[in-house]
């Protein structure tokens, strides 16, 4: 029992760690991408042999970073959207920016459009990564043009208002105030590039650079922007209304395993979302996992391990992983707000459904079984790293009272 039970476990790490060694391949693949492309450009640049190797040097010491940054991310589950899985995306658009940045010397400096490579190199990755990456590159174009470090610092100031204002575009798309705030701080840098550190009269002409710089980006931005619009979140909305279905595959095999887990499992989405929706919560996210935090018993056990199986075998959406693994698996600790929405819906249908059981005919005091729920759950400290705040907590309790028409439903 203990060998097949071992074998069984190995199975289920064998996928995962072939993930880690692809990725860690095409991560090799791009260093050495960079070291080589900033040395062709260098020595087509005319460059002498010492810059050359410095040049190179300084890239593959700035593309490590970003390579251990991968690594962490990927370690601890802090890549953007499903960009874990997708580790293609972002190989290629770096190797799109990569090109551009070893031909940006030839344009002026005011008119290199490394906005967008900040913010796609982040979208297709994480904050972290979209930083470094963008300032290797970026610091690749300075020295293969011989720039000054006031032009480095010009650009990396508008790639960091682009990584922080586009870094909260969540399912409904709001971009267009982003998008206005980081190309305005973007002319207003490259203008003062022109006005104190260009030694010519003031005029209008100075600012013609900034100014197609401008227009290049905001095209190039909605470019960058449809296709991550078209390939992460319409996608991920077209996969919730999928895997929210109560006939979708996977809960029509739960309910023929067992009627009283879909049962369970409808119940606490219901609730799950009409909680999610007045906190502004994640609604998509947590209906799922209350869809979801049972499927394993498909399996025999609703361990993590069954559970965390399946997902990736139907490839959900990485925020549902995630919360289900806070919940399901003893090692990890609840920290997500979804995931105490979760934690509390779950016990309440469980708890009014066995009371029922015991006596179906029978009226509860609902708003006194779920105060003694919610202050068992707090005294336990199974709560106490989470981010959910005590007004949260205190909503939370007081919608799951007022929905008490709906717990005759568990009769």
């Amino acid at each position: 029992m203990g060998k097949t039970s071992e074998i069984q476990k190995n199975n289920e790490i064998e996928p995962s760690n072939s993930k880690n060694r692809s990725a860690c391949i095409w991560e090799g693949v791009l260093f050495f991408a960079t070291v080589f492309l900033t040395a062709a450009a260098a020595y087509l640049y005319h460059k002498p042999l010492i810059e050359i190797a410095g040049i190179a040097i300084l890239a593959g010491a700035g593309f490590g970073c970003v390579w251990f940054m991968l690594e962490k991310s990927r370690e601890d589950g802090t890549f953007l959207y499903d960009n874990e899985t997708h580790f293609g995306r972002f190989t290629v658009i770096y190797l799109i920016f990569l090109g551009g940045s070893a031909l940006f010397p030839l344009l002026p400096v005011g008119g290199w459009p490394y906005l967008v490579i900040f913010v796609g190199l982040m979208f297709f990755s994480n904050q972290m990564v979209g930083l470094l990456a963008g300032s290797t590159l970026l610091m690749m174009t300075v020295m293969l043009q011989g720039g000054s470090s006031a032009s480095f610092f010009i650009y990396f100031i508008g790639g960091l208002v682009g990584i922080a204002v586009f870094s909260y575009v969540n399912e409904n798309f709001h971009i267009w105030t982003p998008l206005f705030i980081s190309l305005l701080i973007q002319m207003v840098c490259l203008s003062i590039q022109e006005v104190l550190f260009v030694n010519e009269v003031l005029s209008l002409q100075m600012f013609a650079i900034p100014a197609m710089n401008i227009l290049v980006s905001l095209i190039l931005m909605i470019i960058l922007l449809k296709f991550f619009s078209f390939s992460i979140i319409y996608r991920e909305q077209d996969q919730y209304v999928d895997i929210n279905d109560p006939e979708c595959p996977l809960l029509v095999e739960l309910k023929n395993s067992s009627k009283e887990e879909y049962y369970h499992a409808i119940h606490t989405a219901y609730l799950c979302d009409r909680i999610a929706r007045r906190l502004n919560f994640d609604d998509a996210v947590v209906k799922a996992c209350g869809y979801y935090h049972r499927i394993g018993m498909i399996r025999g056990e609703n361990s993590w391990e069954n559970v965390q199986e399946i997902l990736e075998e139907n490839r959900f959406p990485m925020e549902v992983q995630t919360v289900l693994k806070e919940y399901l698996d003893k090692n990890e600790r609840i920290v997500s707000r979804e995931t105490v929405l979760l934690l509390f819906c779950d016990t309440v249908v469980s708890s009014i459904s066995f009371l029922f059981s015991k006596n179906p005919k029978g009226e509860l005091d609902y708003p006194k079984i779920i105060n003694t729920i919610f202050k068992k759950k707090i005294e336990s400290g199974m709560i106490e790293y989470s981010q959910a705040s005590f007004g949260e907590l205190q909503e939370m309790k007081k919608i799951l009272v007022e929905e008490k028409l709906y717990y005759d439903f568990l009769r």
